[in-house]
């Protein structure tokens, strides 16, 4: 009876240890535990990274558009720069254009599950992708009040009245509406567009058995690939060099239904990144280059968040969180004071000034005039990372879809 009592408490403390490891896996970013579901095809946590940074480049630097200036977060007393995209929105209204090509890859995997199906081509949604609400005119706040995702079921993320959402109607592009209701500026004559993107011939690649591999969606039924990180990132910027992008256009590079793993396949998923990068430092007139990835991924891959009927995350919700992060931190050199959210425990405790991370898979619907529906993301606004109450935002809000009653919480 003693040897049983004791093997009862060992199996009972195991299990406590159990527990408890997975429980700081989970807020700490441990793969597949943050977002395990029944609803998706295994095969990893949806994620966005940020490439390479820029900075110390100098003030007459050859690039996009930007604005710079600093906040002091009121919890530490520590003041922060940063820069984005366009111009400063309490300067006056004005409308920046930033010209966009879009970069297809065509991958043809040595390695595939479906000997008949060895190829994923982001070409076959260039022109979805174009006509997308990243491009084209839409009311976006009209469809985040109708649309947006059920709110994060995490105590005190939320506020009760979380729904209905009550963004102004914005007629514009989706990056636009969201970056203008960032600084209570919707409606208004305040523009930060992409411009209709020329798409480029695609660019194909073989990839080695070595570096990744075509498998089949155990629920959607997709041809998924996957790649490794840094592979794919030296495919990218050898790409980059070689097609001599301008500095002031923001190049796309568009992969469809693959997403990376980093260093093993168990080790997944990145959907997208943006980066920067600098020709020299010095006083001359650099050229600094800004980019970014994204998949064009099909329903049903990644699993839906609690209370959602269906996954947000497919078509260009990679490409929105993108397009968002990289106008609120272009040269990816915005570093704040630590946060850290139950809703995106995969980035664990983070310094990046990143919109789109805490957010993951929480979005809305456009019907747009082709005929497709499509799913942009959710952003946590300015005011969130600066610890800035009330929020500046339209509405009062922290997130585009109030999905936050609060300011960031740090580490």
């Amino acid at each position: 009876m003693k040897r049983t009592l004791r093997l009862f408490k060992t199996v009972a403390a195991a299990l406590v240890l159990l527990s408890l490891v997975l429980a700081v896996f989970y807020f700490h970013g441990g793969t597949n535990v943050a977002r395990a579901t029944t609803d998706d095809d295994g095969i990893g946590t949806p994620q966005f990274k940020s490439d390479q940074s820029a900075s110390n480049f100098s003030a007459n630097a050859n690039t996009i558009p930007y604005w710079g200036s600093t906040f002091t977060d009121p919890t530490n007393g520590v003041t922060y720069p940063f820069t984005m995209v366009g111009t400063n929105p309490t300067k006056g209204d004005v409308t920046t254009t930033i010209p966009t090509v879009i970069i297809p890859f065509r991958f043809t995997f040595v390695q595939s599950a479906d000997p008949n199906n060895t190829v994923l081509d982001g070409s076959v949604k260039s022109t979805l992708t174009a006509q997308s609400p990243m491009f084209q005119k839409a009311d976006i706040g009209a469809a985040a009040n109708a649309t947006a995702s059920a709110p994060p079921t995490f105590p005190g993320v939320a506020p009760a009245n979380a729904r209905p959402v009550s963004e102004p109607s914005d007629v514009t592009e989706a990056s636009d509406a969201i970056y203008r209701a960032q600084w209570g500026k919707s409606g208004s004559n305040y523009h930060v567009l992409l411009g209709q993107p020329t798409i480029l011939p695609t660019v194909s690649y073989s990839v080695p058995s070595n570096q990744g591999f075509i498998e089949i969606g155990s629920r959607s039924h997709a041809h998924i690939g996957l790649m490794d990180y840094h592979w794919f990132s030296n495919r990218l910027n050898e790409t980059m060099r070689n097609l001599h992008i301008s500095p002031n256009v923001l190049p796309i590079f568009l992969v469809y239904n693959t997403f990376l793993y980093e260093t093993t396949p168990s080790n997944c998923c990145v959907l997208g990144y943006h980066g920067a990068t600098t020709s020299a430092n010095g006083n001359g007139q650099q050229q600094v280059n800004t980019y970014m990835f994204a998949s064009y991924s099909d329903p049903g891959i990644f699993g839906a968040n609690p209370g959602d009927s269906f996954s947000y995350i497919q078509d260009i919700h990679g490409l929105s969180h993108e397009v968002q992060e990289w106008m609120d931190d272009p040269f990816v050199n915005n570093s704040i004071n630590p946060w850290v959210t139950p809703t995106a425990p995969q980035y664990g405790c983070t310094s990046d000034l990143e919109t789109g991370d805490p957010v993951v898979g929480y979005g809305f619907t456009v019907h747009m005039p082709n005929g497709v529906d499509y799913h942009p993301e959710d952003e946590v606004h300015y005011s969130w990372f600066a610890r800035e109450k009330p929020s500046r935002a339209a509405q009062g809000y922290f997130t585009y879809l109030n999905n936050y009653s609060d300011v960031a919480h740090g580490c």
